[in-house]
């Protein structure tokens, strides 16, 4: 079953953001746990919150890539300021060794990820 709130279209001011994370070792798990929860809850409650895709590479699982976009700056804001940021955040701030955040510019702006949580009831 594919869930997902009704979400806001793509604004002129919308943000597309690579968010790039490197986590220490030893907070990998842990870290893991927080990224999934917020993501989900994201995606499950948001409108703006269009698309929140974490990666980790293959050979090096602590630098993590989260593909995140927003209908707008004001949906942007709103993500920052939610309860399930502010305890993803706060909670993961030790496990972090570093933090980049790159905005994109789509090539294709026609194109879009339709961004769904799919659970096994």
């Amino acid at each position: 079953k594919q869930i997902i709130c009704h979400k806001l279209p793509m604004e002129a001011d919308g943000i597309v953001r690579l968010s790039k994370i490197e986590v220490y070792p030893e907070f990998l798990d842990e870290y893991i746990k927080y990224a999934v929860e917020v993501g989900e809850i994201s995606l499950l409650t948001e409108p703006g919150v269009l698309t929140m895709y974490a990666v980790s590479e293959k050979d090096n699982p602590c630098k993590v890539t989260i593909l995140e976009t927003y209908a707008s700056k004001a949906a942007y804001e709103q993500h920052i300021a939610s309860e399930h940021f502010q305890k993803y955040k706060q909670g993961t701030l030790h496990m972090v060794k570093s933090l980049l955040l790159s905005d994109q510019i789509p090539l294709n702006p026609n194109s879009h990820i339709d961004n769904v949580i799919r659970r096994l009831y």
